[in-house]
């Protein structure tokens, strides 16, 4: 699992970024949108730490579905890669 996790910190990494300039957000409004610190999110952003569980949540509840599939949906196609590149 440790893996997979290391895989999901800069894909959310990206998620976020996009999100954050395509809504013209400051890293302090995002902060507020995530119940959490600025400098919590901007150690999120900067790739220290990963989404908990509940700013997930929050995150994925705030897409429209059509995109929040495809965020899911893209990561796990991320995993499945990863255990193709085992397998050989």
């Amino acid at each position: 699992m440790r893996k997979y996790k290391d895989l999901l910190k800069p894909y959310l990494r990206n998620i976020l970024n996009i999100l954050r300039y395509e809504n013209s957000m400051t890293q302090k409004e995002m902060a507020h949108f995530f119940y959490i610190s600025t400098r919590s999110y901007c150690d999120l952003e900067g790739g220290k730490y990963s989404l908990s569980a509940v700013s997930l949540i929050i995150l994925l509840a705030y897409l429209p579905n059509d995109v929040m599939v495809q965020v899911v949906r893209e990561f796990f196609n991320l995993i499945l890669d990863e255990q193709d590149k085992e397998e050989d």
